[in-house]
């Protein structure tokens, strides 16, 4: 795998363990990032990290993410001027057949749909959080979430309750195209939610389950589906 050496031009602690880190790369990418694509960020001398394009302008990306390891705490460390290395990007991008689009993610799995939200004219959906001043914050800097209905578990901004508490004002047709980002257990209930309607089509982004990205190590082997190389978008029965 190759990397583009890429240097740090911001690197903003959004709220709490979530960042938001902006690079420029130093050498043109041979294809430009889509969504959902994503790319293994590598830390020199601690990790590689997959993570979703949240920002993709030319030589300028971007990615949100959180501190979880210590390769995330690494990154987390890092500011203007820092040098690091991004794969080219990764996985098959993934464009709704239809117009309506309705985009369910949670906490840190809004990464990936932050880009969409670039394409996706009309966007609905619900993005569930625990602090509702994450989803201040980061509304703030993609003005565009606005668009999604957040749920906060601290009743602090948008509904009250998780994400999966609210499914039920999520309406969806036969044309209906679902996306879902976020944690297993949350994937897991608005998988059986959405097969139990029988309507709309669901696909999950999972690319957080990438470790190699080539292919190679199999630990983001779904199925029959390796995420790095045919996902990361793939249907709800892997997950239910």
């Amino acid at each position: 795998m190759s990397y583009v050496p890429a240097e740090v031009l911001s690197n903003v602690n959004v709220y709490g363990q979530y960042f938001l880190v902006t690079l420029r790369v130093l050498r043109n990418y041979r294809r430009p990032p889509l969504p959902p694509q994503f790319a293994m960020v590598w830390v020199p001398g601690v990790d590689l990290l997959p993570l979703s394009y949240a920002v993709a302008s030319g030589r300028i990306v971007g990615f949100f993410y959180k501190v979880v390891g210590e390769g995330t705490k690494a990154l987390s460390t890092r500011s203007r001027g820092d040098v690091v290395g991004v794969s080219e990007p990764l996985g098959r991008w993934y464009m709704p057949r239809g117009r309506d689009v309705v985009f369910l993610a949670g906490g840190a799995g809004i990464a990936p749909f932050l880009l969409y939200l670039e394409y996706v004219e009309e966007p609905r959906g619900l993005w569930g959080v625990r602090q509702g001043e994450l989803a201040a914050r980061l509304t703030k800097l993609f003005p565009k979430l606005g668009k999604l209905t957040v749920t906060s578990e601290d009743c602090t901004y948008g509904l009250c309750g998780k994400l999966t508490d609210h499914l039920d004002r999520v309406t969806v047709g036969r044309d209906t195209e679902v996306l879902v980002s976020g944690p297993s257990d949350m994937i897991r209930k608005v998988c059986r939610r959405f097969r139990d309607l029988g309507l709309g089509r669901v696909g999950v982004v999972a690319e957080s389950m990438v470790k190699c990205g080539i292919g190679v190590c199999g630990s983001c082997l779904v199925g029959s589906v390796l995420l790095c190389k045919d996902g990361p978008v793939v249907g709800c029965e892997c997950f239910v």
